[in-house]
């Protein structure tokens, strides 16, 4: 991936970070050209070759999980040595039942519901009697910014439809919700403010115009991380800041785990492998850094199912029609 790849996938986040709570589908290409510092013909081309090339595929609406009546987990598994990659994630899916899965090469990241902590434990478990990977660290609850606004019938209605537009078609949607585009865009907009609704970019890293590694900065303890960060930023200008919730010293030996006191995790497009190993000890002689970790991932995608059975839950109880 080039300069402008990584330019216009930081404009496409509201705060320019790789973040679960998504992007704004509503932003023009003139609006994402102007943050991007590029033509609008050299972006809407580049948005084309995304598409045909099947890096982008497109982004998922979803809700609050917390209007929903559950919250989302994290876990980090890493495939053993010789286990099947297909066995891997079967059972992640028929365990876990993810609504989103993260992926780095032989480290997964299944999202998941759950309502209690006596779920997760139990789905634990049943993953590691599977014997097909490794926990790195217990589960991680993600934060989500509490919401400002309960949806209604309607809106349910029209979350669900948005759910089944490919491309998300919004006079589709209008049309299936029983309202106008104009009124369509109100709503959307409107809880979107309220943090109440999402939408999640989907990206196939394993069909990126270039390579992009992920890059996990581990600061040392006491470090002055705020500066850490601004140098990396200065040193690293196509960096793409990526949502800072998971412990990723956790993926280090318990014996180097008390001498790291923060993470700054992001994505940069390298050339070559050589470059990533490059890349790792030019980082690594910088003051304050513990560790860096590399890795080049595949997917970050979301998983049909669960979402759309707890939406059709919440339709039903409302009384929406089906």
């Amino acid at each position: 991936m080039d300069s402008l790849d990584m330019r216009l996938l930081r404009a496409m986040f509201p705060e320019q970070i790789f973040a679960l709570t998504g992007i704004d589908p509503r932003s023009s290409v003139q609006e994402l050209s102007r943050a991007a510092g590029a033509s609008r013909v050299t972006v809407r081309r580049r948005l084309e070759r995304w598409k045909t090339q099947g890096f982008w595929k497109g982004a998922v609406v979803f809700p609050n999980p917390d209007l929903l009546g559950c919250s989302l987990m994290m876990q980090s598994f890493t495939l053993d040595p010789g286990r099947n990659r297909d066995r891997l994630e079967k059972s992640l899916v028929e365990i876990f039942q993810p609504a989103f899965l993260f992926q780095t090469e032989h480290v997964y990241n299944p999202v998941f519901f759950s309502e209690s902590p006596k779920v997760t434990v139990r789905r634990q478990g049943a993953f590691r009697a599977a014997g097909t990977g490794t926990a790195n660290c217990p589960p991680i609850r993600v934060p989500f910014p509490p919401s400002t606004a309960e949806f209604g019938p309607r809106d349910w209605e029209i979350i669900r439809e948005l759910r089944k537009a490919p491309g998300l078609d919004w006079s589709a949607v209008a049309l299936a919700a029983g309202v106008t585009v104009r009124s369509l865009a109100r709503r959307v907009g409107r809880l979107m403010s309220a943090r109440a609704l999402f939408f999640f970019p989907e990206l196939d890293f394993r069909h990126s115009p270039g390579s992009v590694a992920w890059v996990g900065v581990l600061f040392k303890t006491g470090a002055d991380t705020k500066r850490l960060e601004a140098e990396l930023a200065r040193r690293y200008p196509d960096l793409l800041p990526v949502e800072n919730f998971f412990p990723f010293e956790c993926l280090l030996p318990p014996s180097l785990r008390p001498s790291v006191g923060g993470s700054f995790p992001f994505f940069l497009p390298v050339p070559t492998a050589s470059a990533g190993d490059q890349l790792r000890r030019d980082i690594g002689m910088m003051p304050g850094v513990a560790e860096t970790l590399i890795g080049f991932p595949t997917q970050n995608i979301s998983v049909p199912g669960p979402f759309d059975r707890k939406i059709e839950g919440v339709i039903a109880r409302s009384g929406a029609s089906a």
